[in-house]
Parts: C-alpha cells; sequence; structure tokens
C-alpha cells in the first residue's frame, strides 16, 4: 500500500474515491460542503434520505457523474467534534477500507481538524486493519480481488516529513497486528508447537534478535514441569521460545513480555463440548501477540530490553495426559494441584513466568486467552487487565488507550486468594467458579515474586467469530498495538 501527502483543489483531484469527513451535528461543511456545493447539493439531499447526521461509523455515497475529478464521493461520520481522538481516526480508516475494498482505483482522503496528535497514523492504521482478510486457503477463483493501491491525504497543515513518520510507524503497528492475526487464524494441524518455533526463529532471522527454542529434553531438563504435564496428551512436542531484543543504546532496563502458546485446547480430559473446542486454535493468541511485538520493535527501536517468552503446546487427550489430582512441580520449585485440565493456559505460563523471574528483568507483562469468566465479566470487546504494581497498570491502560484497545482492571480482593488454597499442594489450578478470572491472575501472581507484573487477560477480544463493527471475524491481534506502545514510552 502507497500512501502519499497530496495538495491542490479538492474539485480537480483524479481519484476512483474521495473520502470527506463530517462530524455530528454539523451539517455537510467545510471540503464536504465545497464538495456538496459543486455537485448540486446532493450529499445533503442524501444525508436526509438516509438520515445521516455525520455518526461515527456511519457514511453516506454518491456518484459524481464526472462533474469533479472524483469519480465517486464518500462522506464518513466522524462523531462529535468534542470527542475526537486518535482512535476517531483509526476507526474512520477501517471503515474506508471496508467500504473501498473492491475499489480498482485510487482513494483520496479530506480531512479537516484543528490539531493532528497522531491523526494520520491512526487513519492509516485503521485502513491497514480493516482491509485485512485471511483467505489462505481460498482457491484463486474464490479469493476477493481488492485494488486499492494508493491512499492519498490532502490534510492541510501536515509536514512532509511529520507525515511520512507516522505512516511509517502505522505501517509497522497495523502489519504486526495482521501478522498476530494470521498466526491466530492458521489452522491448528498447521500452527503446531514446532512450527510456531519455526517462525519465532523466522523472525529472529530478519529482524535480526537473540533467539532460544528448547526441545522437549531441553524442557525437561530445566524442570518446566507446568509445560511438560500439559503436553503429554499430544502427539506434538512441546517448545519453549525465548526472543531477545536489544536497543541500539545500552540500558539497564528490561521487561519480559509473555504470552500463551496453547496451539490447540480441547481441554484435555476434563474434554470440552464440540461447540466450546471448535475455535480452540485460537487459544495462542497471546503468543501470537508476542511474536508481532517482537517482529516490529526492532524496526522502532524502544530504549529497553525487551524478553518475548512463549510456552507452546497442543492441550490433548491422550493416554498419557495428565489428569485431575495429578500434582506438578514446576520450574520455580513451587507445586500445583490440577483440579481441572481445562485450566492449563495458567500452568504453562507458571513456567514462562517463573523464567522471566529467573533472568532478572525489571517487569512482567503476560498476555493470555485465560478464562471464559474474563468475557463473563467484561463482554467480547474487552480485556480484564491486573497485577500486583497499580503504577504498571495505570501505564498498561494508558498505553492501552492510546491504540484503541480496551482493556478494564479487576480487582485483587485479598478475600479470592483462599479459593486456590491447596491442601496437598502449594496452591491450586482453579477454585471455584467466582471470581475465575481474578482467580486466575491470583494463580499467576504465586511465580511472579517480587516482580512488577501485569497480566492481560484477553479471552475476549482475541478472536470474533462472527466479527464486529471495528474488528474482522477471526483472530484480532489484540494487544499488539498496545505492547508496542507501552514499549516505546518505556
Amino acid at each position: 500500500m502507497n500512501f502519499r501527502l497530496l495538495s491542490g483543489d479538492v474539485l480537480k483531484l483524479s481519484c476512483s474515491t474521495l473520502v470527506l469527513g463530517v462530524f455530528e451535528g454539523e451539517g455537510i461543511k467545510g471540503i464536504a460542503g465545497k464538495v456538496d456545493e459543486a455537485l448540486g447539493g446532493v450529499i445533503t439531499r442524501l444525508a436526509q434520505e438516509e438520515r445521516f447526521g455525520g455518526e461515527l461509523g456511519k457514511s453516506v455515497s454518491v456518484n459524481t457523474l464526472d462533474q469533479i475529478g472524483a469519480q465517486r464521493v464518500l462522506v464518513i461520520g466522524l462523531g462529535k467534534r468534542s470527542k475526537i481522538s486518535p482512535d476517531t481516526f483509526r476507526k474512520a480508516g477501517i471503515v474506508v477500507a471496508r467500504k473501498t475494498k473492491q475499489s480498482l482505483g485510487n482513494v483520496v482522503v479530506g480531512f479537516e481538524t484543528d490539531k493532528q496528535d497522531g491523526y494520520v497514523s491512526a487513519f492509516a492504521e485503521g485502513f491497514i486493519l480493516g482491509g485485512y482478510e485471511f483467505d489462505k486457503y481460498k482457491t484463486t477463483n474464490n479469493k476477493r480481488e481488492t485494488g486499492v493501491k494508493e491512499v492519498g491525504f490532502l490534510w492541510a497543515g501536515l509536514s512532509d516529513e511529520v507525515f511520512r513518520k507516522e505512516i511509517e510507524f502505522a505501517e509497522i503497528v497495523s502489519e504486526a497486528t495482521n501478522f498476530a492475526r494470521d498466526l491466530v487464524n492458521e489452522p491448528p494441524a498447521v500452527l503446531t508447537p514446532t512450527k510456531l518455533a519455526e517462525i519465532a526463529k523466522d523472525i529472529a532471522r530478519q529482524e535480526n534478535l537473540e533467539c532460544e527454542i528448547f526441545d522437549k529434553e531441553e524442557i525437561e531438563r530445566r524442570g518446566m514441569g507446568g509445560l511438560l504435564a500439559v503436553s503429554r496428551g499430544s502427539e506434538e512436542p512441546p517448545r519453549f521460545i525465548h526472543l531477545i531484543y536489544k536497543p541500539r543504546k545500552k540500558t539497564r532496563k528490561s521487561v519480559a513480555i509473555v504470552g500463551k502458546g496453547i496451539t490447540f485446547d480441547s481441554g484435555g480430559l476434563c474434554i470440552k463440548p464440540r461447540e466450546s473446542m471448535r475455535t480452540m486454535k485460537m487459544d495462542m493468541s497471546g503468543a501470537a501477540c508476542i511474536l508481532g511485538v517482537m517482529k516490529a520493535i526492532p524496526r522502532l527501536n524502544p530504549p529497553c530490553v525487551v524478553h518475548g517468552l512463549i510456552s507452546a503446546t497442543e492441550n490433548m487427550p491422550g493416554a498419557r495426559a495428565y489428569k485431575p489430582d495429578d500434582i506438578i512441580r514446576t520450574f520455580s520449585g513451587k507445586t500445583i494441584e490440577v483440579v481441572d485440565t481445562d485450566a492449563e493456559g495458567r500452568i504453562v505460563l507458571s513456567d514462562a513466568i517463573s523464567y522471566a523471574v529467573k533472568l532478572g528483568v525489571g517487569e512482567i507483562i503476560d498476555v493470555a486467552t485465560l478464562t471464559g469468566a474474563c468475557i463473563v465479566a467484561l463482554g467480547n470487546y474487552t480485556a480484564g487487565i491486573m497485577g500486583n504494581d497499580e503504577k504498571l497498570i495505570q501505564r498498561v491502560i494508558k498505553a492501552a488507550q492510546r491504540a484503541g484497545e480496551k482493556v478494564w482492571q479487576l480487582p485483587m480482593d485479598d478475600e479470592l486468594r483462599k479459593e486456590i488454597e491447596s491442601d496437598v499442594a502449594d496452591v491450586k489450578n482453579v477454585g471455584s467458579r467466582w471470581g475465575g478470572a481474578i482467580t486466575a491472575a491470583m494463580f499467576l501472581e504465586k511465580f511472579v515474586e517480587n516482580t512488577p507484573w501485569v497480566h492481560l487477560d484477553i479471552a475476549g477480544p482475541a478472536f470474533f467469530d462472527k466479527g464486529s463493527e471495528w474488528n474482522p471475524k477471526g483472530g484480532t491481534g489484540f494487544g499488539v498495538r498496545t505492547l508496542i506502545r507501552y514499549l516505546l514510552e518505556r
């Protein structure tokens, strides 16, 4: 995709689609008003007929009949001017990408704003994200042909230097997100733990990262009993993935980002019903997020060392599968009583988190599709955030707000800790059904020791079975944009 900064008369610009933005309740004014006048007021009349008032995400489209340089005008709502933010333009970009998906020419975008504040970057990010489609396994005849190759920006007051920087950032972040989406959408027979590790190696080679991959024998030798136990029911061997990014300037600051990499979750011996199992290729969305981030950050140069850690395995009900009532000794030395084999994610994460602690990192952020309870609490669109350091939690929340990803803090209520107390081990892997997202986080907290730590439960927004207004069907790449922004400001 080519993005260009344009100048000139909006009425004379030749393009297949001219995109204009209007604010809710302000009518067809500014550039849109100028175009409307040249078209004899057809935009105003159509807006009245379709009751379009500039609401965010809404749009009207008219054919110009060659009265101006553009063949078609697409007017999109930006919502209320008082609520304008980068996310306004990110969502506008998604709308434009979807509305122009079948276009065979170029698109020109003409917006008027009082300030910039990353709006161009957000729009370009949204446009790339909005055009995403996973059609790798469709035959050629069934693939959708998309023709938009260039987007021009007619945006007053923007220098070419600022424009280039904003577009570069948007391309890196959105392409990393789409990369994570691709990983989540791959069939589980293709994206095995071994394949995930191979992809990590490829990223390391391409982006000049350090990389260590532990095979089953090395995992066993290092005492990663949690990962080993969960993997026992599968014919696919487990992998532990460790990628390391180092900034150009030496620094003592270091962060570990940890991803749950269950490439398929049947539930193990506590097997899931068919409908619950059907989308469980997405249970490695945390791992996909980590790989997306590690692919992007060498080109953005955040000022801290970043360790990307992934515990990768399937959770299957084979003859040697781990069982309820088993007791597992983890990498940390702590023991886990298994109550439910379908609460495997926290078990494999325990080893990865303990490994991060041993590395001596300054902060740990884990990302996991951990609990259905989090979806019950917050719905499909919002991730739960918890942790042991309020300042770190708030910094991650602010990064998520800038990224346009919804997170909500859940309370780590001490009264719930008794739910995961075990009579026979240091901790049990599930408590009662109440507060399940919180007790899962409390389980992980047992392994972070004194390291500042944040847990992102992305079970809801990681995957959409039917798609949503702003997200595609399938994997969303949730968390990539948040973590990149967090690391850049670290």
